[in-house]
Formats: C-alpha cells, structure tokens, sequence
C-alpha cells in the first residue's frame, strides 16, 4: 500500500509538472551552445568553415567562392571589378611536414623565394615568393594542419594585405 501510494504521488507530480509549468528555454548565460563568435574589425567580414575547422576575417569587398568542396577544394575570395583577390587550395595530407616532392608537385615553375618561417594560430608555417604561369609573380603561405596542406596564394604586390588577413585565421575547435 505505501509504494502504491507513493508511485500514485509521483504520477500526479509529473502530471502537474508537464502541463502547468512552462517547457525549459535557455536562458542567454545558460552554458548549452554558447557561441564564441569573433566580431570582425570594421570593413571585413567573417568566413568559417565547418569542413576545414578554421575562420578568417577577409575584406568586405571580396565575395568568396568555394569550388570541389571535398578532396581538392579552393576558396576564392575576390573583389569582381578589382579583381583583388587570394586564394585557399586545401587538399587532404598525410604528413605532418611539407615536402619537397609536395612543393615540387604544386609550384608548376619550381620557384620559390625569400622563405620565411611563420606562424598562423601558432602552426608553424612557410611563406615565400613564387611565379605561377597563370598569374605571374605571387606571395604564398603554406602549412599543415588536421590533415590537410593548405596553400593560400595572393599576387606579389598584395604581400602586406595578405598578412594582415592571415594573421586573423583561427582553426576552431570542437
């Protein structure tokens, strides 16, 4: 008799719970699904990618565009009718290192110059000059991470621009 009666009081509780008091909502401080989002600076923009798990502020001038998203992806951001612009070629990597089979593989001209070790989020990376037959003369920055070799190239005399931009490029984590 007395579980009997105990389970009854229970049942009338979550009765009385279910349809008289309001259904849990989040309120702004509670922890579930806080966002960390970064306020870009003035004029840019913010780009995020859930795939490749990094956010970047780029000028708000440039529109991007993502092309083969999967093994072989490149984000173009470009100013239309400037035509000012970089690039991101990501493509899967096994190694932890660059090597000089990969540089060989995608630098057609086989030029590279004025090397200089960097940091982007506190990845070590390599920056340098380059020539692409399309292009002309470029600035690229190169590194590794999570399995992927990303390539980020900007024509020569956007050197300057191009770092401030890469100096704002997180990898999220989640």
């Amino acid at each position: 008799m007395k579980y009997t009666t105990f389970i009854v009081f229970i049942a009338v509780l979550g009765i009385f719970f279910y349809f008289f008091l309001p259904p849990f909502q989040p309120s702004e401080t509670s922890p579930v699904n806080v966002s960390f989002d970064r306020v870009p600076p003035k004029g840019m923009l913010e780009y995020k990618s859930g795939l490749f798990r990094f956010s970047l502020f780029y000028p708000g001038d440039l529109k991007f565009r993502e092309m083969g998203v999967g093994s072989d992806t490149t984000i173009l951001f470009e100013n239309p009718e400037t035509g000012k612009g970089f690039q991101i070629f990501i493509v899967p990597y096994p190694e932890s290192e660059i090597s000089q089979e990969q540089f060989k593989k995608d630098l057609p001209a086989g030029i590279m110059t004025d090397l200089v070790d960097i940091l982007i989020d506190d990845l070590p990376a390599i920056m340098f000059y380059s020539r692409d037959p399309a292009i002309g003369d470029t600035r690229e920055v190169w590194f590794v991470k999570n399995g992927f070799l990303y390539e980020v190239t900007t024509y020569r005399d956007l050197d300057a621009w191009l770092s401030s931009i890469m100096q704002t490029w997180q990898f999220l984590e989640f």
